[in-house]
């Protein structure tokens, strides 16, 4: 027998498979022949005179004797075929002259051999078996052929044939099941493996995550959410012993308003802000979110509680806040100087016209800049601080144009503004100015002398087109997927002017919290064109109009 795909120890000095299965065989046949002895003895006493009988009922009882002696371990195989076919020759010796009354005891050699040999095998201990009959039959103490002895032997074949065939089938199937345990231990170790290598990752990331069945039973928890909410290792399920709170150092949440009990409810949210408080002082901010998470025909539902600790980006946040109120505020003060001086100029009568032009362009400058500052404490990405009104794009283009000829004059750089028509859109007119003039001061600055900006607007069916093109440095295809991220600036931007790299970031938030889309085409050495698209005033009309009849 085998476990597992081993063979299994044995104990100093057990028989093995095969021995044992040879003892078993012919006690058997000797208990049987035992048994019918003393049947005989008591029924038909007489028989133990005929001298072939009782030789027959000896040999057997010697065979099997010699079967428990000898060391079949250490034998061939072929070896064991002795024992059968010496238990063949005797039980003819047990039925001659009885008529063949015992002839059923040829069932036992019969079905030993079907069991363990192949179909010759079978085929010799049914010729040795007819011999004997026919030996019998045609013998002077015979009574010749009869019914009987066909009969036996069409018996004794079928059994014979039907046992080896059942004893195939029966192998196959055993060879069949343990080709498919050897798969299923296969499969069950390639699982083991996959869950084990689930666990290290999910180990290995910062991140906290805990699966939450239907019932709010904690399933599986990885070391991030067991450090952060100060599990038990051993018991994830009991109680954690960091509290959340509302804000930092504000009041606790109460616990049927917790992440986890929410999750435990069902419920789907994203980017719940709360404040950790753990066992060693420290305060965490999280961000939580959940999943569900699909379930499969032997588990029940659950979710996927998500915890991202974004302390260090809370404290950056609330950084920059307190550096732009400072910024802010430092600014306004020489703002004010300027426009207060300006304004000052510009009452004096004896301005020349294109002075006069002049000062009310830093002027106008000047102001937008107090508005910039004012604006550094509100976040670029949200849209509810924007204005919605009605604005022609062309006049906002011709203005920043205005406004900065001067400064590509005085590099000698060319801007050609063809006569555009009017083009209406919905947005905030100070933030659209703010993106034309960030795309079109990067032209003039990136412009070599002697170079051309051409200035395009136009409209394309429901959408207003703003376009900046240039003959400037350009920039290479791998670090055109960079200049939307803040503070990158390119070796050849650094190289030819000053910069902090967020321009074009805040242009890009600027357009997109328009609903439009900004694209750049650019090649080293040939030229940067900048392409802003913004859904025009009727377009939108059309979307509200279309919402409100829905």
């Amino acid at each position: 027998m085998t476990t597992g795909g081993r063979r299994r120890a044995l104990p100093m000095g057990a028989p093995d498979v095969r021995t044992r299965s040879i003892w078993m065989t012919q006690l058997v046949l000797a208990a049987s022949v035992v048994v019918i002895g003393l049947l005989v003895l008591a029924l038909q006493p007489q028989l133990f005179a005929v001298w072939t009988f009782t030789a027959g009922l000896t040999a057997i009882i010697l065979f099997t004797l010699a079967t428990l002696i000898v060391p079949w371990s250490r034998l061939p195989k072929v070896a064991v075929l002795t024992i059968p076919f010496l238990d063949a020759l005797a039980i003819g010796f047990i039925g001659i002259t009885t008529e063949q009354a015992f002839s059923f005891l040829w069932v036992f050699p019969v079905m030993w051999v079907s069991m363990n040999f192949r179909a010759e095998t079978i085929g010799a201990m049914l010729g040795v078996i007819g011999a004997i009959l026919l030996i019998d039959a045609t013998a002077p103490w015979g009574t010749g052929p009869t019914l009987t002895i066909f009969i036996v032997m069409l018996s004794l074949t079928f059994i014979g044939i039907t046992t080896h065939l059942a004893i195939r089938r029966t192998r196959s199937l055993r060879r069949l099941l343990i080709r498919q345990a050897g798969r299923l231990n296969a499969t069950a170790d390639r699982r083991k493996d996959q869950e084990r290598s689930a666990r290290e990752i999910l180990n290995g990331v910062d991140t906290g995550i805990a699966r939450i069945s239907k019932a709010g039973a904690v399933l599986a928890v990885n070391d991030s959410y067991t450090r952060l909410y100060a599990l038990d290792p051993l018991d994830p399920s009991l109680p954690a012993r960091s509290v959340e709170y509302t804000g930092l150092r504000e009041m606790p949440i109460p616990a049927m308003d917790r992440p986890f009990a929410r999750a435990a409810r069902g419920e789907t949210f994203s980017d719940v802000r709360v404040w950790l408080f753990t066992p060693k002082g420290e305060w965490h901010a999280l961000s939580v979110s959940t999943k569900r998470v699909q379930a499969s025909a032997r588990e029940e539902p659950s979710h996927l509680l998500v915890v991202n600790d974004i302390t260090d980006i809370t404290h950056a946040e609330r950084e920059r806040a307190r550096l732009a109120a400072i910024a802010s505020h430092e600014l306004k003060h020489p703002l004010t100087v300027l426009i207060g001086n300006a304004e000052l100029a510009l009452e004096s009568d004896d301005l020349t016209p294109k002075t006069r032009r002049r000062i009310e362009t830093m002027l106008g400058a000047s102001n937008r800049m107090v508005e910039m500052t004012a604006s550094m404490l509100t976040s670029s990405r949200t849209t509810g601080n924007y204005t919605h009104d009605e604005i022609d794009l062309s006049e906002i283009v011709a203005d920043s144009v205005a406004s900065f000829s001067p400064t590509a004059r005085a590099h000698n750089v060319t801007i050609d503004t063809p006569v555009a028509n009017q083009l209406l859109i919905v947005g905030d007119a100070f933030r659209l100015r703010q993106v034309i003039d960030n795309l079109l001061s990067n032209a003039i600055k990136y412009t070599p002398s002697g170079g051309r900006i051409q200035i395009r607007t136009r409209r394309d069916g429901t959408t207003a087109e703003f376009v900046v093109a240039d003959t400037g440095i350009g920039v290479s295809a791998e670090e055109l997927p960079k200049l939307f991220d803040p503070y990158y600036r390119a070796p050849a931007a650094k190289e030819t002017a000053t910069g902090t790299g967020l321009g074009l970031g805040i242009t890009h938030e600027i357009v997109t919290s328009h609903n439009g889309t900004l694209s750049i085409e650019s090649e080293t050495g040939v030229g940067t064109t900048v392409t802003v698209r913004l859904p025009t005033s009727a377009a939108i009309a059309s979307r509200a109009g279309a919402g409100e009849t829905a």
